[in-house]
């Protein structure tokens, strides 16, 4: 049991690692690519609110038929999907390619993110459940550290093109990993009970932790997007390279690795609560920073701090609604989160691209700054539940 689960613990970090370096690694250079090809802001938030448009109408059923294969079989479908998805960018070197780019791109990561996520929650004691959510985290905040350094030297050295290719290989090259997964095993007779009489994905929501643990996802989602969207173009505004561009990225993703390291220990050295709205509050001041200064350190400053506290969210929000949920409903849940995710990653670069239009790209970090103030809504409430539900 022990080897297994050693096995188990480098899988799902080694994939998770390799999936977002590729996928979410290039993301960054989406913007800029789409500039270059003479985009503008509104076309470009159209380009990156895409990624999120057919996950948001296939998330639920995606995350019944989990539930019943399993995932070893989705996860190399995801795999696959992503390294078609950036190879498209390559020998497609036009919008055309980058639009349809994206729509690939963002399948493939939800199949993904639904997929580890079940897997992580499928273990009944707390405890380990935690544990592996917490390995999948450090896995994604690795991929997303690494890769958009790879990219944005690539993207500088020989041509953005090129860099997408590198990260296509990658992912192709990472399907036999997905392989070493085991079967799904045989539902017992209380699952199978429990799908004949399932409701439908939206009475989920009558669960208190779960609607508030998309609220915060919602909110922190919000600023990522609005981060990844954005913040490439307002640094290239100010004169930054594509590499500097690119560490600057992989910079506020290393502070995400970091926070899921230390998150254990500041949750008890510190009240939840305090950590949930103060990294709320803080990631709100940071943004409204980030248009005031020119410097390069300055913004790598900027960029690791909000790394750092949006990192706080995004794990409690996972745990906090695997452990809400009936066991034979785990991926249907979290894909019901997804949902909500997907819809604030369709509707977020849209809109700020539509904000970016008219008052310029600091509008966008203004407007971001001031709209996730409302993910601290009613935080006793709800860090009074994750206590509850991470406690087991």
């Amino acid at each position: 049991m022990k080897r297994k689960r050693k096995h188990d613990r480098w899988l799902i970090f080694l994939c998770a690692c390799l999936f977002m370096l590729g996928v979410a690694g290039t993301r960054p250079l989406i913007p800029l690519y789409a500039d270059s090809l003479g985009a503008g802001s509104m076309e470009i938030g159209l380009i990156v609110s895409l990624f999120s448009f057919f996950p948001l109408l296939l998330s639920i059923p995606l995350g019944r038929t989990i539930d019943r294969k399993g995932t070893r079989g989705p996860l190399a479908i995801s795999m696959c999907l992503g390294s078609l998805s950036l190879f498209v960018p390559y020998i497609m070197a036009s919008l055309t390619g980058v639009y349809l780019s994206q729509v690939i791109a963002g399948l493939a990561q939800l199949i993904f993110a639904i997929s580890m996520q079940a897997y992580a929650g499928q273990f009944s004691k707390a405890k380990l459940r935690n544990y592996y959510v917490a390995l999948f985290s450090i896995g994604t905040s690795s991929g997303s550290f690494i890769g958009p350094i790879i990219g944005g030297v690539i993207s500088d050295t020989a041509d953005f093109p090129y860099a997408f290719l590198t990260a296509s290989v990658i992912l192709l090259l990472s399907v036999p990993f997905c392989l070493l997964f085991p079967k799904k095993t045989a539902p017992n007779q209380e699952d199978l009970k429990g799908q004949k009489k399932r409701s439908r994905a939206s009475e989920l929501l009558r669960l208190p932790a779960l609607r508030r643990a998309v609220l915060v996802s919602i909110a922190v989602l919000w600023a990522k997007d609005a981060y990844t969207a954005f913040f490439p173009l307002l640094a290239a505004e100010k004169g930054l390279s594509t590499a500097a561009i690119g560490f600057l990225v992989s910079l506020n993703a290393g502070a995400g690795v970091l926070i899921r390291l230390v998150l254990p220990y500041l949750s008890k050295a510190a009240r939840t609560e305090a950590l949930i709205t103060g990294s709320i509050l803080l990631s709100s001041v940071i943004l409204l920073f980030h248009p005031l200064v020119d410097h390069v350190i300055w913004l790598g400053i900027l960029s690791f701090i909000l790394g750092f506290c949006l990192g706080i969210g995004q794990p409690l929000s996972i745990s906090t609604t695997i452990a809400a949920l009936p066991a034979q409903r785990v991926a249907e849940g979290l894909a019901l989160r997804l949902s909500f995710n997907k819809l604030t990653q369709l509707a977020a670069p849209a809109f700020l691209g539509a904000v970016s239009s008219v008052t310029g790209l600091g509008g966008v970090f203004y407007v971001t700054g001031i709209i996730i103030l409302g993910g601290a809504i009613q935080p006793r409430k709800y860090t009074r539940d994750i206590k509850k539900k991470l406690n087991g």
